[in-house]
């Protein structure tokens, strides 16, 4: 066998190892060569040598824009199965000679894991703008049809979806649609109404809970005037148990809502629902000015904030400024004790920062889950004394569909006696307030999941950046040193290659876990990209983040039985580690993070599974 022939049939088989999908075209966009991934890939499993390449590729139009190009890279989506599937194709020309081409290799490599979750990042990031943006725009409205727009409103504008329609419980026990908007006319109307137990919105109205229809089209309780093929969700709008109406949103897509959905959702409709109430308590209460002041800058911070400090310090200085309470305190529940939450008018070294459930009149309001009203202190004997002066107690117990989330207490002296009009005012609030516990709750659970990794569980890049730049601020307020590692999982391509992608996201994970067993108290790790992981070391000097960095090679290394050939890294699992430190290698966000990154590059270009300090980098490596 000649030479030629030998190396010709190496180069073919190595085409048919390789999981991308490789194509090789002759200077008139012939096909010349083409690897098993990529007939598969084109879907054409006839012979395609001597086809030129336009008469086969997906979008050939789209090919052409960038045909041309040197070193061309786009992206396209090509479904499979109604699923997308995403790839990003390089297009190289090859021996050009006094402007001639001799061919182009086009290399198509599947990213469609990675694009799915940036696209779940960014959904949560849109998800998180919604709840924020309906929380500014209701807070101030006292009109139930107005609060109920918006919020329809900005679903269909953020989201795109076919219908988002909110039905409120009428008197005579009927759900009618209130406010409604859409990409298309399903042919509803304001004033459509339908019995309970009666579709997917009468459906949920009876059992109370948030409802999915994965394909409408074969759902048992959809109903519709034409034929419709896409999903639905469905959640109540309650004020503890009691049902207020419906919130209705359907796309056009078949399994088209997620857990991450439905959370939102749920945070949504707590927020409509505490606007309702205090829409519903201002049209009851108009003639109470004092009153309705109170409750409208409470409730506009309960609903504009999603922090609890806020929240509490807000109502427990409204309360006292508005109605001359001598203490006011909120307490949350957590395992058997009440824990205080914010206070006014306390005597400091009487403050009780801690209750049992078992005590007091606290105790006895979480047990029965109701109001406790004592309007003569001095004959309760369970009565826990902070005051010597207080005569009256009013404690609320804050309820979120039957669970108790805490306690409004009021306290006071001979010269504001409490009475049944505080209760009612004080049980009104608590409506409010335990919807704000409950929605700071799930609006953190959203927070998180945005600025979490969905891989490795680590912080995301985003996250990174913002805490970077806190660090960094810090550091230079208080002229402490700061220290950044950038690495990568060396060869982690080849791994990927050989092992495949759900292997390769399993090392991801492994890799984070041992990120996660040396990282000290203050210490902050993230995946900054890819295989490319980051770590803020708070108050570290070069000295201790280059010994840092030691103990997470030696991680590293222990995770294979592999034993590394010096200058040379095993595959997936040992690290080219690159670290940097303020001020000595940069004195902002950005350089420091430039810094670190070039590290890594060294450490990469001297053999892999190496550390090299930013220190160690001459000028032209650091420019």
């Amino acid at each position: 066998m000649s030479s030629a022939l030998k190396n010709t049939n190496i180069a073919s088989l190595a085409l048919e190892q390789l999981r991308d999908a490789i194509i090789i075209v002759d200077g008139k966009d012939c096909i010349v060569s083409i690897n098993n991934a990529a007939v598969k890939w084109l879907g054409r499993p006839d012979n395609l040598q001597g086809v030129s390449v336009f008469e086969v590729l997906p979008e050939p139009d789209t090919f052409r824009s960038y045909w041309n190009l040197p070193n061309a890279v786009l992206k396209i989506n090509i479904p499979k199965n109604n699923k997308p599937a995403w790839f990003e194709v390089s297009i190289t020309q090859l021996n050009r000679e006094e402007h001639t081409l001799s061919a182009r290799v086009l290399v198509a490599h599947d990213i469609t894991q990675e694009q799915g979750l940036l696209e779940s990042e960014l959904r949560r990031s849109e998800q998180l703008s919604l709840l924020e943006e309906v929380g500014r725009q209701i807070a101030e409205s006292f009109d139930k049809k107005e609060i109920l727009q918006h919020s329809i409103d900005a679903v269909v504008n953020r989201f795109g979806y076919a219908e988002a329609a909110i039905s409120l419980l009428t008197v005579d026990n009927m759900l009618e649609v209130t406010a409604i908007a859409g990409t298309q006319d399903f042919g509803y109307r304001p004033g459509f109404r339908q019995g309970i137990g009666k579709g997917i919105i009468g459906h949920t109205a009876a059992i109370r809970k948030t409802y999915i229809a994965k394909h409408v089209a074969t759902d048992p309780y959809y109903f519709s005037n034409d034929e419709h093929y896409g999903s639905a969700i469905c959640t109540p709008i309650l004020s503890d148990k009691d049902l207020l109406g419906v919130l209705y949103v359907e796309s056009v897509e078949a399994n088209g809502f997620d857990g991450q959905d439905v959370t939102t959702l749920e945070t949504l409709s707590n927020q409509i629902s505490a606007s309702l109430q205090r829409a519903s308590l201002y049209s009851k209460s108009q003639e109470h000015l004092l009153v309705m002041s109170t409750v409208q800058a409470v409730s506009r911070v309960i609903i504009s904030s999603l922090d609890l400090e806020t929240i509490f310090a807000t109502v427990v200085k409204e309360l006292k400024e508005s109605f001359g309470y001598t203490h006011v305190s909120i307490y949350l529940l957590r395992d058997d004790y009440l824990h205080l939450g914010a206070q006014v008018g306390y005597p400091l070294d009487m403050l009780i920062h801690k209750i049992h459930i078992s005590q007091g009149v606290t105790g006895r309001t979480i047990k029965s889950k109701t109001v406790h009203f004592i309007p003569d202190t001095s004959k309760e004997p369970s009565f826990l004394r902070a005051d010597n002066n207080l005569t009256s107690e009013i404690c609320v117990p804050l309820l979120k569909e039957g669970n108790v989330l805490g306690t409004l207490n009021v306290e006071s002296d001979a010269n504001r006696i409490l009475t049944e009009k505080d209760v009612e005012l004080l049980t009104t609030l608590s409506g409010p307030i335990s919807l704000a516990v409950d929605n700071a709750r799930l609006h953190a659970q959203v927070k998180e999941m945005a600025m979490t990794d969905a891989v490795s569980g680590l912080s995301n890049r985003h996250a990174l950046e913002q805490i970077l730049t806190a660090e960094v601020e810090r550091s230079r307020r208080l002229g402490h040193p700061l220290s950044l590692i950038i690495f990568d999982i060396d060869s982690f391509k080849a791994y990927n290659d050989k092992w495949g992608h759900p292997a390769g996201d399993t090392r991801l994970r492994a890799t984070a876990k041992m990120i996660q067993n040396i990282l000290r108290k203050y210490d902050i790790a993230a995946r900054f990209g890819g295989d490319e992981f980051a770590i803020i070391l708070p108050n570290t000097d070069e000295a201790g983040a280059f010994e840092f960095a030691k103990r997470l090679q030696s991680s590293a290394r222990a995770s294979t039985q592999e034993i590394p050939i010096e200058n040379k890294g095993v595959s997936g699992h040992t690290l080219s580690i690159g670290v940097a430190t303020l001020p000595k290698n940069g004195n902002s966000v950005e350089s420091l993070m430039l810094a670190a990154d070039h590290a890594e590059m060294k450490a990469k270009r001297l053999g892999k599974n190496q550390i090299f300090l930013a220190s160690n980098l001459n000028n032209n490596e650091s420019d």
